[in-house]
């Protein structure tokens, strides 16, 4: 019986002391990396140097960057900062998973603010449901990014309406015999317009999770944590492309 009343007693008291320490993270990312988000001001010319100096020594050239973007913990300067940094570096497509399902509500302020951070910076990023914008400075084309932000029911869902579409004949695709091969089936549940699939996922927070993530998509994609507190900044960025650079795929061999 006491040893029945002493788990009891430790259990009660581990998970007091895991709700306190819970609570003083949550209180420590609100009051202080809030603030520290909200301090910070566009991209400056010593971002542009830091990544311009990265981009010769890139081996691994990112074709499709995903960004698992929490609207409760990123600020949309945050989100803008990382497409102008991915302007920067060269990288062609940026996407954004809507976890929380707000960014789309917000796809107006990410724009607006897009702008603000581009203010002398050469290229052209594009939109998925957006005019294009000027992509040419002195008469030279610069870098393109071509931004999408999709949410859970681009994922799962969407593979489980392309199968009842194929099952019913409405969905043509082609295929070499009666079974489809997984490229035929990629192609048929590919997104219009054509995106490459993802190379590297960035996330930030302690728990790495899909999140119903594009999951005919990801098969070959290298997932990178930002940062454990959900902050973003430039040198997280970088540290997370260099990680990128250094992996290794095999592809199975």
């Amino acid at each position: 019986m006491l040893s029945r009343l002493l788990r009891q007693f430790l259990f009660f008291l581990v998970h007091l002391v895991v709700k306190i320490l819970v609570a003083a993270q949550n209180v420590y990312r609100k009051l202080f990396i809030k603030d520290y988000s909200s301090a910070k001001g566009r991209v400056t010319n010593k971002d542009i140097q830091m990544l311009l100096e990265i981009v010769p020594r890139q081996k691994n050239r990112l074709k499709h960057l995903v960004v698992l973007a929490n609207s409760n913990d990123h600020t949309i300067n945050d989100l803008a900062q990382l497409v102008i940094w991915s302007l920067i570096v060269g990288i062609p497509y940026v996407t954004f998973y809507d976890v929380t399902g707000h960014l789309k509500t917000l796809e107006d302020k990410l724009f607006l603010e897009i702008e603000k951070n581009k203010k002398g910076i050469p290229g052209c990023i594009k939109w998925a449901n957006k005019p294009d914008l000027n992509g040419y400075t002195n008469g030279i084309q610069a870098n393109t990014v071509f931004i999408n932000i999709f949410t859970y029911s681009d994922g799962k869902p969407r593979i489980a309406e392309c199968i009842k579409l194929i099952a019913k004949g409405d969905l043509k695709c082609k295929r070499s015999c009666n079974e489809y091969t997984a490229q035929e089936f990629g192609e048929a549940v590919q997104f219009k317009p054509l995106i490459p699939d993802p190379d590297l996922v960035l996330y930030t927070g302690a728990l790495c999770c899909t999140f119903g993530l594009l999951p005919w998509q990801i098969r070959l994609c290298e997932f990178i944590q930002l940062s454990v507190h959900h902050n973003i900044n430039i040198n997280c960025y970088l540290g997370a492309l260099h990680k990128y650079n250094k992996c290794d795929q095999r592809f199975g061999k």
